[in-house]
């Protein structure tokens, strides 16, 4: 009996623990997807940023260089933006062709076809790499598409994103409390229904289901509810038993009593032969008594 206590207080903290699981795997599945789409993807950088307000300028100065000196100067512009930095910096022509003839990053060309007119500039971030692209139109006349490529590294990717990972910090504790709220919200009213059962199991009907569960408005309410209606019948069956019992206990006192002063007063009178016979009787009607 103690081991199959055991057992069943081992499988309702389980169910604690995998309604909490359940909880808080969803939540933090959801959390992961929109913080993804937040810092993964496409998206147009508003007109009000700031690389909006320096994006037109150092793209001129970009054609201007090129148009001015050809290949050998755009290298030295590029070299002079980039300076210590991993970024690379590609001056697209009206062919899709970098002046410099090298490949464009297989994960920049979506941005780059898709860069607007309108000046507006399309970045691109990825879990390797980042980049932005503007298009324009030089002073003289020519199209190009301005793209800035620069590979993530795991350091500088930390730098960049602290405050992301602090709020992934506090979303992942904030799901964490929620879960665990949610998870005694669920598992909680159950442990005290258990325990009322285990306690009408001893034999104590006058236990009913802790009064905080009945107060709730959903199913676990009516489940408290339908347990004291249980205990409540299961009493009254009880004693109903126990009056009919001694009802019926009290009504054959009194015809046992006067059945044994007949047979007192037939032994006084009886045979030798028939000795045996009222013995049994006697012995019947004790039993029966005993019983009552």
């Amino acid at each position: 009996m103690i081991l199959q206590s055991k057992i069943v207080g081992l499988k309702s903290r389980l169910l604690f623990v995998k309604v909490f699981l359940w909880f808080w795997v969803t939540a933090v599945v959801l959390f992961a997807i929109f913080l993804g789409s937040r810092m993964i993807g496409t998206r147009v950088v508003p007109a009000t940023a700031v690389s909006a307000a320096f994006a037109p300028a150092m793209a001129n100065e970009a054609a201007q260089a090129y148009e001015s000196g050809g290949p050998q100067a755009f290298a030295q512009f590029e070299r002079t933006l980039k300076g210590t930095t991993r970024r690379v910096f590609y001056l697209i022509d009206g062919s899709g062709n970098d002046v410099l003839s090298r490949p464009i990053p297989t994960d920049s060309l979506p941005i780059v076809k898709s860069s607007r007119s309108d000046g507006r500039i399309v970045t691109r971030y990825g879990l390797h790499s980042q980049s932005a692209a503007y298009r324009f139109t030089s002073s003289s006349g020519h199209p190009y598409v301005v793209l800035l490529h620069q590979p993530i590294e795991l350091l500088s990717f930390l730098q960049t994103t602290g405050s992301e990972i602090l709020f992934v910090g506090a979303g992942l504790l904030i799901v964490t409390l929620l879960s665990l709220w949610l998870a005694h919200h669920i598992a909680g009213p159950i442990h005290g229904i258990q325990s009322a059962a285990r306690s009408v199991a001893k034999g104590d009907l006058n236990v009913r289901a802790p009064v905080e569960i009945s107060k709730r408005h959903d199913e676990l309410a009516a489940l408290a509810l339908d347990f004291d209606s249980m205990v409540e019948r299961i009493g009254l069956l009880v004693h109903s038993q126990k009056n009919l019992l001694n009802t019926v206990s009290h009504e054959l006192r009194s015809p046992l009593a006067r059945l044994n002063m007949s047979l007192a007063l037939l032994r006084r009178e009886s045979s030798r032969e028939s000795e045996e016979l009222i013995e049994r009787m006697e012995h019947d009607v004790e039993r029966i008594d005993g019983s009552c």
